[in-house]
C-alpha cells in the first residue's frame, strides 16, 4: 500500500504542478479531499464527461439524460431505502 500512496502522491504532485487541479482553498490551508480544477484540468474534465454523455446517453436508446439536485428532502432518501 506504501507503494501506491508514493505512486498517487506524484501524480497528485504532477497534476498541480501542470496546472490541472489543486487542492480545494489550497490558499486557506486546504479542505480535505476537495478539489478545484485549472484551465487544463477543466479541459480534461470536460472532454472525459462529453465522451462518457455520448457513449451512455446518445448511443444507447434505453436510456435518457436527466440533470437533478443532490440536495433533496430527507424523506426522499428514506423513501429510496437510503
Amino acid at each position: 500500500m506504501d507503494n501506491k500512496l508514493k505512486t498517487m502522491e506524484k501524480i497528485i504532485a504532477l497534476c498541480k504542478g501542470r496546472g490541472f487541479i489543486f487542492s480545494g482553498s489550497e490558499i486557506y490551508g486546504g479542505l480535505a479531499n476537495t478539489w478545484d480544477y485549472g484551465p487544463l484540468g477543466v479541459e480534461l474534465k470536460n472532454n472525459v464527461k462529453r465522451a462518457w454523455w455520448k457513449k451512455f446517453v446518445q448511443e444507447n436508446p434505453y436510456n435518457v439524460g436527466l440533470d437533478a439536485a443532490i440536495l433533496m428532502n430527507p424523506q426522499t432518501w428514506v423513501a429510496s431505502g437510503h
